[in-house]
């Protein structure tokens, strides 16, 4: 995967995006009280996908990049696992890396099990509104399908 720099999305976009999500079965939530640097959760087993409205900015693009992440999650629990090989992972993160060097920086918080999900999630919040929602109904085409 690759992508250029993150496009400013709408609130319309979003709309259209989180009813789609929803048509896959995810229960999109927004959360008043989140802990401080929190902007979003994915929990699989709830199929729920949280936006943390306290701390998120009232910006269109921001909340986009968050919502991609989390649905990235989503992506991930619809392919049943990794949604791209460890060596596809690497170059992904290698291009991002040149372009911006912390890119990847935060993936220190989480236990080593959890880089490659939270890596791919990285990569997916900075593609092109398009190329997520390609993803997404190419991940998650069964349960659209329903």
């Amino acid at each position: 995967l690759s992508g250029g720099a993150v496009q400013a999305s709408t609130w319309d976009r979003i709309a259209s995006y989180l009813r789609l999500l929803k048509r896959a079965g995810v229960n999109a939530l927004v959360a008043r009280d989140c802990p401080a640097g929190l902007l979003g959760a994915f929990h699989e087993g709830k199929q729920a996908l949280l936006m943390c409205g306290n701390n998120l900015p009232n910006d269109p693009s921001i909340v986009w990049v968050v919502l991609a992440h989390e649905s990235a999650h989503v992506m991930q629990s619809c392919h049943g696992g990794n949604l791209m090989p460890a060596a596809l992972l690497s170059k992904g993160m290698a291009e991002a890396r040149r372009r911006q060097p912390n890119a990847f920086q935060e993936l220190q918080l989480y236990h080593t099990s959890q880089h490659h999900v939270e890596a791919e999630a990285r990569l997916i919040q900075v593609l092109p509104p398009d190329q997520v929602v390609a993803l997404f109904e190419k991940h998650c085409s069964k349960r659209l399908s329903r």
